[in-house]
């Protein structure tokens, strides 16, 4: 008998377990919400009838005043008591589109579906596999002794046929633009006088390998007065990952090295010009939209070694140009590399290059004002070092610090790495004075 009320309370312990996950899974991960349908098929899903009810009525009210959508609105709309997880649901301001959208004739179409998830559609699957295909050439484009391994998209990506509001089918520039940028209606920007690719980039918040995705667009291509380029921030739907192999010479950059001569007051001079290297590398590569993503080297050899260049300062040039900059008034160097791209033209600091997770240090005393992700900056550190002085490090593989740390000059603070939007290993360094961005070189000892 004692077996049978043991055995007992240990099915109902476990029937009272099983019911609190079951509330848990209800009212936690899922959240109660009315399905709605149009002539017996289901639409999309709210928080609260009542909105689509408002929305109904509004659709009525400028029915009667335009006598135009004639609908038999009150016996097509039907609601059911669901639940669902809260991304599922039409957010308010929503709710009269999504409801407009389902009352307009049906139409056959084909929907891209990433994930399982609709995204877009489009006339028919002629148009849809075109589309898909022109993704994949657009991103598989092969530099010098490059060969192509595979060729795919990130994502699960499938068509299949749909019967759907006609108003949802999309013309091939609107659909090109929802896959590629984000948004079937992206902001545009007309060149002016005077603007660069990287002024552009500047202004809008924005980097340049975003304007040259959205706009299919070359570095080396000009830009003409007037033209129309979308500035939208680039955030595609479908991703293309080519995989490649390379092999041939590459250049290896001159580093500029600066010295001071204390025998002279000011003044900047060129004591030897440099000269690039070249070597040769066999490797294999990553792609993601035809931006390289991971490069691993297989061999390098050095067929000439880079000549440094060096420029000569005088003692008071530093003086001015490193105002309120580190306990000695100098900026030291955050790391050693080549200098792969210079200040000016548009670019707003310099590059170095060099070895993935070579460590960057402060180039002077300061006050950490933010270390984290940065869009098209990567993992970006920014450094104060007061009377308006500030550096800026950008495409860090990691980073050592946090905001609001004090960080002494030579303090390592990061390490060097190609995240955000970057070619490869280098460090993107700035200075700014007083908010103006400034030459780096014109800082550095």
């Amino acid at each position: 008998m004692q077996e049978i009320l043991r055995n007992n309370k240990i099915w109902v312990n476990s029937l009272g377990v099983i019911l609190l996950v079951a509330i848990i899974w209800f009212f936690g991960i899922k959240t109660p919400a009315y399905s709605v349908s149009v002539d017996g098929n289901r639409e999309f899903v709210v928080e609260n009838s009542g909105e689509v009810t408002q929305a109904l009525e509004q659709l009525r009210s400028e029915e009667q005043n335009a006598n135009a959508m004639k609908m038999e609105i009150r016996n097509r709309v039907g609601f059911k008591r669901v639940f669902v997880s809260r991304s599922q649901l039409v957010p308010s301001e929503k709710v009269a589109e999504e409801l407009k959208l389902a009352l307009q004739p049906k139409t056959m179409a084909v929907a891209i579906l990433v994930n399982g998830k609709p995204i877009v559609y489009v006339q028919d699957q002629a148009v849809a596999e075109a589309m898909l295909k022109q993704l994949k050439t657009n991103n598989s484009q092969l530099g010098a002794g490059e060969k192509l391994l595979s060729l795919d998209f990130e994502e699960q990506v499938e068509v299949r046929a749909e019967k759907v509001s006609s108003a949802r089918v999309l013309a091939w520039n609107d659909a090109w633009n929802v896959i590629t940028i984000g948004t079937a209606s992206p902001q545009k920007y007309i060149v002016q006088e005077g603007d660069s690719l990287w002024s552009i980039a500047r202004k809008n918040d924005m980097y340049v390998a975003d304007i040259l995705q959205n706009n299919n667009l070359q570095e080396n291509n000009l830009l003409s007065l007037g033209q129309q380029i979308i500035i939208n921030k680039t955030q595609p739907l479908i991703n293309v990952i080519a995989k490649v192999e390379g092999r041939g010479n590459e250049v290896i950059p001159y580093q500029t090295k600066t010295i001071t001569d204390q025998q002279v007051s000011s003044g900047v001079k060129v004591r030897d010009e440099g000269q690039n290297g070249e070597k040769f590398v066999a490797y294999t590569a990553v792609k993601r939209n035809g931006i390289m993503d991971k490069r691993d080297v297989s061999e390098e050899k050095i067929i000439k070694e880079a000549v440094d260049k060096v420029v000569v300062k005088g003692s008071r040039t530093y003086q001015v140009a490193s105002r309120g900059g580190g306990s000695s008034g100098n900026l030291d160097w955050p790391i050693y590399g080549s200098i792969t791209q210079s200040f000016g033209g548009g670019h707003t600091g310099i590059d170095i290059g060099g070895s993935s997770g070579t460590t960057i240090v402060a180039a002077g005393d300061g006050t950490v004002s933010s270390a984290s992700y940065q869009g098209g900056y990567g993992n970006f550190v920014v450094i104060n070092h007061g009377n308006g002085l500030v550096t800026r490090y950008a495409h860090c593989s990691s980073l050592m610090v946090k905001a609001g740390q004090h960080v002494s000059q030579g303090e390592a603070i990061a390490t060097r790495g190609s995240t955000g939007h970057s070619t490869g290993p280098h460090l993107h360094f700035e200075v700014l004075q007083s908010g103006a961005f400034r030459n780096p070189i014109n800082y550095l000892r």
